[in-house]
Parts: C-alpha cells; structure tokens; sequence
C-alpha cells in the first residue's frame, strides 16, 4: 500500500472512531445537548414536509461538538503525567456566538485530579469564543456538558 493511500485509510479510521466515540459520550450517556426532540424517532410526514423543523440534537451535536472539542484542545496545555483515564465532565455556559460566560464554567464529575479539571477549566475560557451555531440551532449550547480528554 502507497503512502498516499495508508494516510488516506488512517485518516479515515480517525474520523470514523471520532464519530463513534461522539455518538456513544454524548448519546448514550445523555450528554448531548437537548433541544427538546425526541432522540430516535423517525421524523413523521409533517416534519419531513417541513422546511422549517429543527434538527435532533444528536444531529446538531454531531456537526459542532467535535468543532468545540477541536477548538479547546487547540489551547489546552495540561500538566504531564496528571491524566489517568478519567475524563472530567464540565458545564459550560455560552452567549450567542460562542463567547463563554465568565464564572460558568464548572467541573459536573471530576476527573479525580484537581489540576487536570483545572486546566480544563482555562482551556476552555482561553478558546472562547467557541464554535457553535446560529439562530434557534444554537439553543442547545447556551448551557451544556462537555467531555475532554487529551
């Protein structure tokens, strides 16, 4: 296998364990953004008709979830050795247009090491504004838990 083809199939693997790994945090550990929609059910006559229907939130949590998570580990510096598989949970708190409230940014499960939650905390403060989406899409980020690991 060429080069070009084994980074092409690693890349791809990537994005699919990524995918994977968003749809069983987020889905099946409730973590996702609720904007009020049933999970699983199949969109009905109506709502395939309508042009105007908001999407389901793991739809919406799919496309900005691993952006925010992209976003923060792009300014998280956190202490060697302090990580030792537990990913903390954190609340976040968001204005129209990504910027994080200040003081709304809190630890929900702890990773069971101060330091490591803490440098969570400021990688998130240090990314704001974060990426989310705009008109009614952005509801479900005004106030939600997000889970990071290195």
């Amino acid at each position: 296998m060429g080069t070009g083809k084994l980074f092409v199939t690693v890349f791809v693997a990537v994005l699919l364990a990524n995918a994977l790994t968003v749809l069983v945090l987020f889905g099946a550990r409730g973590l996702l953004p609720d904007v009020g929609l049933p999970a699983l059910s199949a969109p009905s006559r109506d709502a395939a008709e309508s042009s105007t229907q908001t999407a389901p939130s793991e739809e919406i949590a799919s496309r900005w979830v691993p952006a925010i998570q992209e976003r923060i580990r792009q300014f998280w510096v956190h202490p060697a050795g302090t990580w030792e598989g537990n990913a903390p949970v954190v609340n976040v708190q968001l204005e129209p247009g990504g910027k994080v409230i200040t003081n709304q940014v809190k630890i929900v499960t702890s990773s069971g090491n101060p330091i490591f939650d803490q440098s969570v905390v400021n990688a998130i403060y240090d990314a704001s504004p974060l990426p989310v989406p705009s008109g009614p899409d952005f509801e479900p980020f005004r106030d939600f838990n997000l889970v990071l690991r290195p």
